[in-house]
């Protein structure tokens, strides 16, 4: 792999081909713009997160002209989170087969931080060679390294060269690489998302409060931090991104 500090590093990136992904709904793609390849995003706060992120799984799946990236995902569960009901419906609203758009979302979970750091830093690079994605979710990315069987030193220095990995890969391979992190009460956690956060190209924080969605934009490479809020008409436990409206 070609490290994004040698040399030659600027002369390959003009050879590369930027691809751009959005969520479909008006609200979030002004606030975010066009998502490209080559962008570390972390997304934090609420667990509307994870709806954010699988959004993006199953339209990621989609031609270009309709704002896809025409491509499979690899989806790193970090926090046993992945829902399959999310990606059918989603795949439904998009007027795709839901049982094709699952097939196309590579999943693979771990259930320790050890597991989380071999999977992303040993098994991930293999995935991404085998299934050639444009777009690679890691899901709640913190939430392991916060087990007390992990001394915060060791959490700390792990953890952190876990998200310069991801921010490394996502250059070096041309990725649309996303981060989520959600919000908790352990202080471990908050502390470790900041590596997360210190790494992103885009950073947003999704605050709920039902019915209202608020997104905020945080960091970006070309806009200033804003924040917009979105109204799903219809309380529940569990909802569909396509459902919200602009408050």
């Amino acid at each position: 792999m070609l490290n994004p500090t040698s040399p030659t590093a600027g002369f390959r990136q003009t050879l590369v081909q930027i691809e751009s992904l959005t969520f479909g709904v008006e609200v979030a793609d002004r606030l975010f713009g066009r998502l490209e390849t080559g962008n570390f995003v972390v997304l934090h706060g609420s667990r509307t997160c994870h709806v954010l992120s699988e959004l993006l799984c199953v339209r990621s799946q989609l031609p270009r002209h309709e704002g896809g990236l025409g491509s499979p995902v690899v989806f790193v569960d970090g926090g046993n989170r992945f829902d399959p009901y999310l990606i059918s419906e989603n795949a439904r609203l998009h007027g795709m087969d839901p049982d094709e758009a699952l097939r196309n979302v590579w999943v693979s979970s771990a259930f320790t931080n050890y597991q989380l750091t071999a999977l992303v830093t040993e098994k991930l690079p293999e995935a991404l060679s085998r299934v050639k994605p444009k777009l690679v979710v890691v899901s709640d990315a913190a939430a392991l390294y916060c087990d007390s069987d992990i001394g915060l030193l060791e959490a700390k220095r792990t953890f952190n060269r876990v998200a310069r990995f991801l921010w490394t890969l996502a250059k070096e391979r041309n990725l649309l690489l996303v981060a989520t992190s959600f919000q908790s009460a352990n202080w471990r956690k908050r502390l470790l998302e900041q590596y997360l956060l210190g790494r992103a190209d885009i950073a947003a924080r999704v605050e709920e409060d039902t019915p209202r969605v608020r997104l905020t934009l945080e960091r970006h490479p070309s806009k200033a931090a804003v924040s917009a809020e979105l109204l799903f008409d219809e309380p529940r436990s569990q909802y569909l991104l396509e459902e919200f409206m602009e408050a």
